[in-house]
């Protein structure tokens, strides 16, 4: 779909008035559209239209999520100017709007303080968008956990019962396939010291008294300060903000107020229970993953048909045009900008957002 639409604009140039000429290209990628359709709501000739966002989401349906009439569309870039999710761009003479001043631009950001940052991959974990990777360096097991395993290889008879019980998986028995000059099908076994803890299970469930283990773990831990332990830890938290939609989902669950993430809205986010057939649209295509069926906790126990989580919901308003029933609704009461628009026809433009 980009390419076409590319291909659309490739052509599309405008005579300013001091007879200088401009070529313009809008630019639109389906992937990072999120279907929230706010292109729709501001774009003053009503070139975009929007697909079947519920029935695209629930993967009923392959299709794109907007369809831009070339032929209706003025190339003016308010739908590029409003999509928080820049998956719009305008170029003029092959520079984008974005980092034109003359331009507004919806401000969201997010920002993770290394300092702070535990290395604990809780936000990767819950991110609904994988943009969030931890890259966490720990220093070798070996180095806290000493000790020193014995097998008597007298009594040991090979039975595996060891290797079978070890939780670490840190006992290999070797295998031999039986013939008539070499009949044993075990042929030895080894303990693999990387992986061992020393916990004694083996030693424990040995029925001929074979292992023996010995741990310095106890002893050891107490001669190294704790503060070394964590100079030991080291990494990052990355972000891919291409992928990343600034829902806070990563802020909300931070155990060390790490993550600041500032949103394109503020308002809420109005759901009719009444009217709500519970169809699943709005939970398919939220970026956010904000919104979800509650279970009842027990038979008696009654609960809405949705819920949603105003601290994760950026207010994008994809679940109000995937809903079939018009059963949610989005309050916009503040726009993030990071350049307001100047022109009075812009700033009215970017007031439908609000109503």
């Amino acid at each position: 779909m980009i390419e076409q639409v590319k291909e659309v604009y490739e052509n599309g140039l405008i005579i300013c008035r001091d007879g200088e000429v401009e070529k313009r290209e809008l630019f639109w990628s389906d992937d990072a559209c999120v279907g929230c359709g706010i292109c729709a709501d501001i774009c003053p000739v009503g070139a975009i239209a929007l697909g079947p966002l519920g029935a695209i989401a629930k993967g009923d349906v392959i299709a794109p999520k907007l369809d831009i009439d070339k032929d209706v569309c003025a190339l003016c870039g308010l739908c590029a100017s409003a999509c928080p999710f820049d998956a719009m761009d305008l170029k003029i003479n092959g520079k984008s709007i974005k980092e034109d001043e003359k331009y507004p631009k919806i401000k969201r950001d997010i920002k993770i303080s290394q300092e702070k940052c535990v290395l604990c991959e809780q936000c990767e974990m819950v991110c609904p968008q994988l943009a969030i990777s931890v890259e966490r360096e720990l220093a070798e097991r070996k180095k806290f956990v000493i000790g020193e395993v014995n097998i008597n290889k007298d009594k040991c008879v090979l039975c595996g019962i060891c290797a079978e019980y070890c939780p670490a998986d840190a006992i290999d028995l070797k295998y031999n396939y039986p013939t008539p000059t070499n009949p044993k099908p075990i042929t030895d076994i080894e303990v693999n010291k990387d992986k061992c803890v020393y916990c004694k299970v083996c030693e424990f469930v040995c029925p001929h008294n074979a292992i023996e283990v010995i741990c310095y773990k106890c002893p050891m831990m107490k001669r190294i300060p704790q503060a070394e332990l964590y100079n030991d830890i080291n990494g990052k938290t990355v972000v891919d903000k291409d992928l990343c939609v600034t829902c806070g989902w990563c802020a909300f669950i931070c155990p060390a107020d790490a993550i600041e993430v500032e949103k394109p809205f503020k308002g809420e986010l109005i759901i009719d229970e009444n009217a709500c057939n519970a169809c699943g649209a709005c939970i398919a295509i939220c970026p956010c993953g904000a919104l979800e069926f509650p279970a009842p906790k027990d038979k008696a126990e009654k609960v809405p048909r949705i819920v949603v989580n105003q601290n994760l919901c950026v207010l994008c308003g994809a679940c109000t045009k995937a809903c079939p029933v018009n059963a949610i609704k989005v309050k916009r009461t503040e726009i993030n900008f990071e350049r307001e628009p100047k022109a009075i026809a812009w700033k009215n433009a970017f007031k439908k957002l609000m109503e």
